[in-house]
């Protein structure tokens, strides 16, 4: 018996009314003057256009970094037999998701004005060390804590969950080890 694939006009014409969409659209954006693309094209490689890219780069990896390793110790407490990783990490993850990551920079970007020095020291004793807030915690490092803090509440989740997903016999398999 010789069978005969089932046909699709649907997806054809979808197909081709995407496609003929797509190309109206940039057709209408690369000719449209108001666009103005010799502007674009003069700043696009400008020096500090470039820079300004190489330091989101850096920015986002820096945060990403922080976020994974906070996330994995996160995700791990909140599995923890102990009820007070347990609760610690289910307040991060609650505080961190809650709030705005808009809130938590500007927060982050006025630690100075709430905490004018960082001091380390015994505790109702005397300072060992102490510096400038605002030496310390420049614009980068608040951007960097700011988005990595909020990143790993996510990325928490995310882990837990895929750790929530492993078959009870894996589990007991590893902990036999």
């Amino acid at each position: 018996m010789n069978a005969v694939p089932v046909r699709h006009p649907g997806r054809w014409a979808a197909g081709t009314i995407i496609l003929v969409f797509a190309a109206i659209m940039a057709q209408s954006v690369f000719t449209n003057t108001n666009f103005r693309w010799e502007t674009v094209g003069k700043y696009l490689l400008d020096v500090l256009v470039v820079q300004g890219i190489g330091w989101t780069l850096l920015l986002t990896v820096l945060s990403m970094v922080i976020a994974i390793v906070l996330a994995v110790l996160l995700a791990f407490m909140r599995q923890s037999d102990n009820p007070l990783f347990r609760g610690v990490s289910w307040t991060w993850v609650w505080f961190f998701r809650g709030t705005p990551v808009y809130t938590q920079l500007v927060f982050w970007g006025l630690i100075s004005v709430l905490y004018p020095k960082i001091a380390v020291g015994v505790p109702f004793g005397p300072e060992l060390l102490s510096f400038s807030t605002q030496d310390v915690i420049t614009a980068f490092v608040a951007a960097v804590l700011g988005l990595g803090l909020n990143e790993s509440a996510y990325l928490a989740e995310i882990f837990r969950a895929g750790l929530k997903s492993v078959d009870p016999g894996q589990m007991e398999a590893a902990e036999a080890l």
